[in-house]
């Protein structure tokens, strides 16, 4: 499957969600509004997924986008993504934490 990236605005508990949704390997769907749907976040899309997010940003819509356990897999090797970017900072910030603790 191809996935096309896709700058959006992905709130707290998306970013939630979403990281739970990775640490578990679960699909998972966020609501975007229509605020949500250009800005700084990265997310690798199908091409159903781009074209319903453009239908519904041209109708000043928002969209609900379901992201299966393959797809949730793929946004973490996303480069420049929302969950490789989480997954880095989570790698990083583990051995602080646990030096911390110790």
């Amino acid at each position: 499957m191809s996935y096309t990236n896709v700058s959006v605005n992905i709130s707290e508990n998306q970013q939630q969600k979403l990281k739970h949704a990775v640490d578990t390997k679960s699909p998972v769907s966020i609501r975007l509004g229509y605020e949500d749907l250009c800005v700084s976040d990265v997310l690798a899309l199908t091409n159903s997924q781009v074209n319903r997010m453009t239908k519904a940003y041209q109708d000043g819509k928002g969209i609900t986008i379901k992201m299966s356990k393959r797809q949730v897999v793929h946004n973490m090797k996303t480069e420049g993504g929302f969950l490789s970017f989480s997954a880095g900072l989570a790698a990083k910030a583990l051995p602080i934490l646990a030096k911390t603790v110790l």
